[in-house]
């Protein structure tokens, strides 16, 4: 899904299919949901919340791009499409669909302070969309310290939590789709570190059946490194250099010509694979197998390019 098709998706919320309803559900820290019981003439406000929110914070961002979760990069301007194993706390944007058996919560088995996230669901009779919203310590009032309030013509301790929404969120699902707004405020969140790590291990592996590299064991040992293992999963996911089966001549003969890889790699006694000694050239060899170095055929200059959007030739679709 392309961001002009994520904004006609949402569309609804402005040009709804007769009435637009919102609730609101609990994710306990125990990982049990629970619906909010929320008192119907305080939802529209809230709904308006949300649905302005959406609106700024998606929809209004003309300069953005969407692109695949195991392609994510430096890049700025861009929303995250999810396409890894899904955690069980995102499988909750799709579970609260048209579920009626979710009970309410009670404040006598828990506290706001037991609340990890919202899952916020906005519908019409046709559509429905789910959002995801980590609330943070400073959103549950009097979790920590001491609180006065007035009473008559004194002050006296508020002895109760109070739970504050905000118009934040993380990440929305919409037509069984997951896209994440937020990449670094997930990242420590539902395993998703041991969601990479895994998908950086299918990269690893792609490598070692390519044949490429004498001492795989120096990958291997980065899998623990979330920032280089986001890398290997993007070469598990998308690496054209596998995808397209270049035969490994051809790329060990490229990184000997092109400005950014000349004597900056080492290889084997016959030149027939990689030899990773360095840390410059373990992130030069991902980036050789992301296909980032490019050469303009204009100015034949040469360019280190993370955002590389495919352009099908007028040949191509003939």
């Amino acid at each position: 899904m392309n961001k002009e098709e994520l904004d006609q998706a949402l569309d609804f919320i402005n040009n709804p299919d007769g009435v637009l309803n919102i609730v609101l559900y609990t994710c306990m820290s125990d990982y049990d949901l629970k619906l909010l019981d929320v008192k119907y003439d305080d939802l529209p406000p809230i709904k308006d919340l949300f649905i302005n929110s959406i609106k700024e914070h998606i929809i209004e961002k003309d300069d953005y791009t969407v692109i695949p979760l195991s392609t994510a990069d430096e890049r700025a301007n861009c929303f995250y499409q999810y396409d890894l194993e899904l955690p069980a706390e995102l499988e909750n944007l799709k579970s609260v669909i048209g579920n009626d058996q979710i009970s309410n919560l009670s404040l006598n088995d828990y506290s706001f302070a037991d609340i990890d996230s919202l899952i916020v669901l906005i519908s019409d009779n046709s559509h429905n969309l789910t959002l995801y919203k980590k609330i943070t310590p400073v959103e549950v009032i009097g979790r920590r310290g001491y609180i006065l309030c007035e009473s008559d013509s004194r002050f006296e301790r508020f002895n109760k939590q109070l739970l504050r929404i905000s118009n934040s969120f993380q990440v929305i699902q919409i037509n069984g789709e997951i896209f994440i707004l937020d990449l670094k405020s997930i990242e420590k969140s539902f395993g998703f570190h041991d969601v990479i790590r895994r998908e950086a291990t299918l990269g690893v592996n792609a490598i070692r059946d390519k044949g490429l590299v004498c001492n795989i064991e120096v990958l291997e040992e980065l899998i623990d490194n979330v920032s280089f293992a986001r890398k290997l999963t993007k070469i598990a996911k998308s690496s054209p250099v596998l995808q397209n089966n270049i035969p490994n001549i051809n790329v060990i003969n490229f990184s000997k010509r092109h400005p950014a890889l000349k004597n900056r790699m080492r290889y084997t006694p016959d030149n027939t694979q990689f030899m990773l000694d360095t840390k410059a050239s373990k992130q030069l060899f991902v980036k050789l197998l992301n296909d980032d170095f490019l050469t303009s055929e204009l100015t034949r200059l040469y360019y280190d390019s993370l955002a590389k959007d495919f352009i099908e030739s007028e040949e191509g679709n003939n």
